[in-house]
């Protein structure tokens, strides 16, 4: 590739047990209330970790929560205010305090004879209740209506509305958009059915949910403005959708070598300015390369020029700086 190349200049570094295994998971990295979360596990513990807003460093407050379940998959982790957290399990969810004790517990149907199937949850942006997303009810027919995302108050535990979604039995991910929105992102990936992708609202006491984007990405990072930047599954092509502007589509052979695609599933917004994603040869290349396209054009700018061969991973924070890692050391950058 002919683009320019821009050397990565290292900011930080910090010893993350049990981080590669959070990028793999669907709530290994979250934006909430405009920061941005590592949720690991390790050795029977639940951490959650907020990247530093000092970009000088890697992670600012940790917490950490024995692991209710730790030998159950795909259970989901959110931080709360006042430094309790939710998990959304097959059947529950439980809103934890910082000192570890229970607040309440909500339970709902499992989801019974799917096990890629799995809930998701987060605070509004009001901080009022906590949305998560659980099994549906079932037809005359037996067969599932569609999922449902809940409003639980966050005090109590109380249903104060529910919205019955077109998906059913997703693997489901909650996003905060970083300029205070009053709507979160909510993703369903559904297999090979697709993933499909809504704006989620809790206002006057009732759920809003409204679809956005297509219905066949499955990686998307949130940017300014409402802005999404969604990466095909595949690797085949990048779109950028905005409310009030049209779609940019850009096919991975426009701008990548013959038979190359884009990998790491981390696309996103390093500033208002740029997006960071990862190209390379395969879908399960260990080594990628990195690339800074327009945010609004989805134009390639520049390559990325490492100290060492980049892993897949890359993670822009929108302040101008993103992270990787390497084994379990987390790596914060910034263009040099």
């Amino acid at each position: 590739m002919n683009y320019p190349r821009v050397p990565a200049r290292l900011l930080a570094s910090e010893a993350v047990p049990g981080v590669v295994e959070a990028f793999g998971n669907l709530d290994g990295l979250l934006l909430r209330d405009g920061a941005y979360w590592l949720v690991t596990r390790h050795e029977g513990t639940i951490t959650l970790a907020k990247v530093d807003a000092d970009p000088s460093r890697v992670l600012a407050d940790l917490a950490t929560w024995t692991d209710p379940d730790p030998d159950t998959s795909g259970t989901y982790c959110s931080p709360l205010p006042g430094g309790a957290m939710a998990i959304s399990g097959r059947e529950t969810v439980t809103v934890h305090e910082a000192d570890g004790t229970v607040r309440w517990e909500h339970r709902h149907r499992d989801w019974q004879h799917s096990p890629e199937a799995t809930g998701a949850c987060t605070p509004d942006p009001a901080g009022r209740v906590l949305l998560a997303t659980m099994a549906g009810p079932l037809g005359a027919d037996g067969l599932s209506m569609g999922d449902i995302c809940r409003a639980l108050d966050l005090a109590t535990g109380e249903v104060l509305s529910e919205y019955v979604l077109p998906s059913r039995a997703a693997a489901y991910e909650f996003q905060e958009f970083p300029d205070a929105r009053p709507e979160v992102l909510l993703t369903a990936s559904m297999g090979q059915d697709g993933t499909l992708c809504f704006l989620v609202t809790f206002e006057d006491g009732e759920l809003g949910v409204r679809a956005t984007g297509t219905v066949t990405e499955a990686c998307v990072g949130v940017g300014p403005d409402g802005a999404l930047v969604i990466q095909d599954i595949g690797g085949g092509y990048l779109t950028r959708t905005q409310d009030g502007t049209d779609d940019v589509l850009l096919e991975a052979g426009d701008i990548l070598p013959e038979e190359w695609v884009f990998v790491g599933y981390t696309p996103g917004f390093v500033d208002d300015k740029r997006i960071l994603v990862v190209a390379a040869e395969e879908q399960w290349a260990e080594e990628g390369t990195h690339l800074l396209l327009d945010a609004r054009t989805l134009r390639p700018l520049a390559e990325l020029d490492y100290p060492q061969p980049p892993g897949v991973t890359a993670v822009p924070l929108g302040d101008g700086t993103w992270l990787t890692h390497d084994e379990e050391t987390v790596q914060r950058w910034a263009i040099a």
